[in-house]
């Protein structure tokens, strides 16, 4: 038989052990610290792998697409970031603009895309020699057909080679308008 002192102390193990049974196996009974994301960065809502996209006019004939191996959606933005994005853009009577670059960003609108990093855009005409415009950094409109950068850009078709600061693109008109600094060279063949 147990005396009244050890009687007491069994009671009270039998009472303590629980919690600290749990306390032990639980872990710290502090307050967790909540992980906060900081204010530079922002939740992705969805990406995707092997995107590609295709809008049509109201005639039902091709607008534009691009494509891109990975992207990922910022919604607080209202952007969607591409990794090494292509897009294709007919132009008039045929033509293809083929566009690349190393990253990219399209507004959820598809109002503009922003391209940076080795951008470049080759012209495809129906008939004509081909053309190639190399830059940093280009932002394409595609409801207007536009594409301008305010960077150094060089445009290089046959044996011709140009560079400007800053250019716009038309592509409907198969037109550039060099904005400043222009120098040109020819070889000829």
């Amino acid at each position: 038989m147990l005396s009244r002192g050890r009687l007491r102390l069994v009671v009270a193990l039998a009472l303590i052990m629980p919690v600290l049974l749990y306390w032990g196996l639980s872990g710290s009974t502090l307050p967790q610290r909540t992980q906060l994301v900081p204010n530079n960065q922002e939740s992705i809502d969805f990406f995707m792998r092997e995107a590609r996209t295709t809008y049509w006019d109201q005639q039902g004939r091709l607008d534009y697409q691009w494509q891109t191996p990975e992207l990922f959606h910022y919604p607080k933005r209202g952007i969607s970031s591409l990794l090494t994005p292509r897009a294709l853009m007919p132009g008039a009577n045929g033509d293809q603009y083929n566009i690349q670059a190393n990253q990219g960003e399209v507004r959820d609108d598809q109002a503009l895309i922003a391209l940076a990093g080795d951008v470049e855009v080759h012209h495809n005409p129906q008939s004509g020699i081909p053309s190639m415009l190399t830059t940093d950094a280009l932002t394409v409109i595609p409801p207007q057909a536009l594409a301008r950068t305010d960077d150094l850009a060089t445009v290089t078709r046959g044996g011709e080679q140009m560079e400007t600061v800053g250019l716009e693109v038309y592509f409907d008109e198969r037109r550039i308008e060099m904005l400043s600094n222009v120098k040109g060279r020819y070889a000829a063949p």
